[in-house]
């Protein structure tokens, strides 16, 4: 499974434009400093964003062209915010529930108590958000977005607001979802992150410059 992606768009005065053909496996880093483009890439991968001048096929599927735009919501993608977006009113177990019922029993590839274990975070199931440190809301996060039984796992700066130790075990977690079959493509600005993924994309100015396998 390949992922092609071809993206023109300006926002504002900054225009990005990109060609990637990745491996369908492993973990990708879309790397460069703040304001590259990074995370505009990102979000229009998840479809987060709609951009008219955007072509993007995952395997034998077409999620955009001229003609074809698939919803965020229709693509099996799970999306990791910089800040950890969970619900405050809702327990540990009450966002992951949430995301849970977003798809068919049938369709489901992960259950609760697998991400539950690969996640670490069976502890914590009872508590709120708002009682978790950083990196316990992160694990929580990337659970929650397991449970859109993602062919991608989109993570944004995963490691950003997080001290070292902490960072490190995020991405611990992301290697070991990886070993499991999981497709994970992460932003960051911080090339020791970056230079644990598999492929390294580097991002100037809203173009490729180097891309390492």
């Amino acid at each position: 499974m390949n992922i092609e992606a071809h993206f023109r768009f300006s926002l504002g005065e900054f225009q990005l434009e990109v060609d990637l053909d990745l491996p369908g496996r492993g973990i990708t880093s879309l790397f460069g400093p703040s304001g590259c483009g990074k995370t505009s890439l990102l979000r229009a991968i998840a479809g987060l964003d709609r951009h008219a001048d955007g072509h993007l096929r995952v395997g034998d599927l077409l999620w955009q062209d001229a003609a074809v735009f698939v919803p965020a919501h229709r693509r099996p993608v799970g999306y990791v915010f910089q800040e950890a977006s969970l619900f405050d009113h809702l327990s540990v177990a009450g966002n992951l529930e949430y995301g849970l019922k977003r798809v068919p029993a049938h369709e489901r590839a992960i259950s609760l108590e697998r991400a539950v274990t690969l996640l670490g975070i069976g502890s914590l199931l009872g508590r709120r958000p708002a009682t978790l440190s950083g990196g316990e809301r992160q694990r929580v996060a990337i659970a929650r977005a397991l449970m859109n039984r993602p062919e991608l796992l989109l993570a944004d700066e995963p490691t950003g607001n997080l001290d070292s130790n902490t960072g490190n075990a995020i991405l611990g977690v992301l290697e070991q979802l990886n070993r499991a079959g999981q497709t994970v493509i992460m932003v960051t600005h911080d090339q020791r992150v970056a230079q644990r993924a598999g492929r390294i994309i580097t991002l100037t100015d809203g173009k490729i410059e180097e891309s390492d396998d």
